[in-house]
Formats: C-alpha cells, sequence, structure tokens
C-alpha cells in the first residue's frame, strides 16, 4: 500500500492506494506529520510513499518524511514510465503532468491518447499508442485568466470562478465568467477536433481541479479522472 502526495499550485493532496485502487483522497487540512500520523495509523499497510510536486523545496513535509521512515520516490522526469516504453520524454517535463500522462497510459495503452489538466493552468500532452509523446500545449486555467483580466486593467473587478456560465454575459462579470470558463472549453474542444483529423482513436482523459464538460458532437471517448496523477503515482 502506497501514501501518495500531489503538491501543485494552489494546494496539497494526499491519497491513499492498494495496487488495484484508489482507496482514500484528501486535501491537505494539516501539518504533514500530523497527516502522515493518522493516515499511516489507519492504514497500518502502508510501506512506501510516491511524491510528485511542483512548488519545490518543503522542509516541513522533509522533515515528516525522515520521521515517517519508509520509502519514498519523487517523481521527475527521468523515472520511466512503467507501463510501455515512452522513449522521449522532455527534459523538465512537469512532474504532474507526467504522472498524470502515466496514469492516463495505466487507463489506456492502446490509444492515442491527450491528457488534458485543468488546474492553476491547462496543460495538454499528447501520447501516441506506440507511447511517444507527440507534443503538448500549456494555457494558462480558468481562474488565472480572471485574475489577469483584474490585475492587468483599470476598472474589471476580481471574480472568481465557477463551474458555469452563460456564453453571452449581460454585464462585466458574466462577461468575465464567459471568456474564461467557456473559452477554456472552447480551447479544449478545440484541439480535441484538432487532434481527431489525424488521430481518429483519439481517448481524452481529462483531470485536475476544473471539471469541464465538453460539447456533445465531441464523440470520441472522453474520460473525466481527478485521480489521475494519483493513479500514475500507484504505478510507480
Amino acid at each position: 500500500m502506497k501514501l501518495l502526495i500531489d503538491i501543485g499550485n494552489t494546494s496539497a493532496k494526499l491519497a491513499v492506494a492498494s495496487d488495484e485502487q484508489i482507496l482514500h483522497f484528501e486535501r491537505l487540512s494539516e501539518s504533514w506529520s500530523d497527516a502522515f500520523q493518522r493516515l499511516t495509523t489507519f492504514y497500518a499497510s502502508i510501506d512506501a510513499v510516491r511524491i510528485a510536486t511542483v512548488a519545490g523545496e518543503d522542509a516541513a513535509l522533509r522533515e515528516a518524511l525522515d520521521t515517517l521512515g519508509l520509502p519514498v520516490l519523487w517523481l521527475t522526469s527521468d523515472v520511466p514510465c512503467p507501463i510501455k516504453p515512452v522513449p522521449n520524454v522532455p527534459k523538465g517535463l512537469g512532474v504532474d503532468r507526467w504522472a498524470a500522462d502515466i496514469g492516463a497510459m495505466s487507463e489506456d495503452a492502446e490509444h492515442t491518447l491527450l491528457i488534458v489538466d485543468a488546474g492553476t493552468c491547462i496543460t495538454y500532452d499528447v501520447i501516441s499508442s506506440s507511447g511517444e509523446i507527440l507534443g503538448g500545449a500549456i494555457s494558462p486555467g480558468v481562474q488565472l485568466r480572471l485574475n489577469a483580466m483584474h490585475e492587468h486593467t483599470a476598472l474589471l473587478p476580481q471574480i472568481q470562478a465557477e463551474r458555469e456560465a452563460i456564453v453571452l454575459g449581460y454585464d462585466t462579470r458574466t462577461a468575465m465568467l464567459s471568456a474564461a470558463v467557456n473559452g477554456a472549453r472552447f480551447e479544449i474542444e478545440g484541439y480535441v477536433r484538432h487532434l481527431l483529423k489525424d488521430h481518429p482513436d483519439l481517448h481524452v482523459f481529462i483531470t485536475g481541479g476544473n471539471k469541464i464538460d465538453l460539447a456533445d458532437d465531441i464523440t470520441c471517448q472522453v474520460t473525466y479522472d481527478p485521480y489521475l496523477v494519483f493513479k500514475g503515482l500507484k504505478c510507480l
């Protein structure tokens, strides 16, 4: 059984997994040492830790890990995919992206994959059925789009992202939400439609903190999986 840690730009998340499934998920709401003590007491079979972090060094985390005394793997782009050979992983590929990529391949190793992580930023990775990374993209996430409009203008307000937005706003707030929320969705749909021209076997995985529903006319296989990063870490 493994303790899995995903530290993103805005929050830290923990999960516990057996070889078969994710058993527990939570956002960090206490100290690392308190969280570790609670989880390892309840899940006494935890015998390893897997970590993906984009937030750099964390002295409190390292101290808690030392106290825990379990084998720890810090994911980097140099860690090979355990599902199948991926020969061209870019140096410096974000570990959250790499974990999600591995998670997607663990769910479907036979098709061309588009992995979309809709969090603070929206990231795109495309992996061929043979395991070649074909490329990717990064754009601002929904809240970043809203923040940028507020921070770089004189009058646009600071507003928080919402799950859905009308397409045509009727005031400043709803117009901003339309562009941020629907703009992100239209962007993802545009990538899907473009990729389908060359990859009719495309399987789209969407993960991250912002669940985005695609239009009904996107007919390729689409899987929403909030635990995709953890599924990748579980395989290591």
